[in-house]
């Protein structure tokens, strides 16, 4: 219902706004003797950008910091409950990182509207989980993707997909990641190639930082849980912080020019150390 709502009250402000600075900036363009072939480009442009921002500010922001809010629950299933998973890719990636190391640990999905299903997986010797997952959005099946994920001392992370997306959808991706939340994309690789990257990656972040990679002691489930709602709480944090104007911007910038990964604060961290 409130999905509705602000649908409605997003589409009602873009409606009354949009004009109104269509209005003005084609009025300001032309007081400078702009052509009117260049007119018709900026406007729809710089207007789509300025309203969306508004609607980012106005009503994306406080649903998103809602969605945040909500508590994390993971339940247990059996793959056969889910008619539509693609059993033959669950199984490569299975037999691929058992193959590798890790063991399997449990299958779950996340209590939602939109239903997914997941395989974890872990290895206690490189310290790092990974998520065999597939989700069903909005009626439409998505391929089975894996995450590797590691933490670092003391409140570093980083994780590894496989995962094909846009580079909008990667850009609102960084929009909510905490700034110490590091991600790397490398989709169209094999699971062994996404391990190695992901270990290098790992070891070098460590040692630039001298920072160290998290033991993992305790290689239950609910480990995995319990970090994942940590890292929802310092998205949550992030995102509260977040100039949406400016992040925005840096969202179609990324856009423009996709990244496959996102280092987020660790250029500061690393140049901070350089000096000291």
């Amino acid at each position: 219902m409130k999905k509705t709502i602000f649908f409605i009250l997003a589409c009602i402000f873009t409606a009354f706004v949009s004009p109104i600075v269509r209005y003005y900036l084609t009025a300001i363009f032309r007081s400078v003797a702009t052509p009117e072939w260049l007119i018709g480009i900026l406007v729809p442009v710089i207007d789509w950008f300025i309203v969306f921002s508004l609607l980012l500010l106005m009503f994306f922001k406080p649903f998103i910091l809602q969605e945040l809010s909500k508590d994390q629950e993971f339940v247990p299933v059996d793959a056969n409950e889910f008619p539509q998973l693609d059993i033959n890719s669950l199984q490569r990636y299975t037999d691929a990182l058992e193959s590798a190391g890790f063991v399997q640990l449990i299958d779950f999905t996340m209590v939602s509207k939109s239903r997914g299903f997941a395989r974890l997986f872990v290895h206690p010797q490189h310290y790092c989980w990974v998520e065999v997952n597939q989700m069903f959005l909005l009626g439409k099946l998505r391929p089975v993707v894996a995450n590797i994920i590691s933490t670092l001392e003391p409140d570093w992370s980083l994780s590894t997909t496989d995962r094909k997306t846009s580079g909008f959808l990667l850009g609102l991706t960084y929009l909510i990641n905490h700034p110490r939340g590091l991600w790397i994309n490398q989709p169209s690789v094999t699971l062994s190639k996404l391990l190695e990257t992901h270990l290098q990656r790992l070891r070098q972040i460590a040692n630039t930082l001298t920072l160290e990679v998290t033991e993992l002691t305790d290689t239950s489930p609910d480990a995995y849980f319990a970090l994942q709602r940590r890292e929802r709480i310092k998205n949550k944090q992030a995102f509260q912080r977040k100039n949406m104007i400016v992040g925005m911007a840096e969202v179609l910038l990324f856009t423009v020019n996709p990244k496959q990964e996102w280092m987020g604060e660790y250029g500061d961290a690393v140049a901070t150390k350089i000096r000291s």
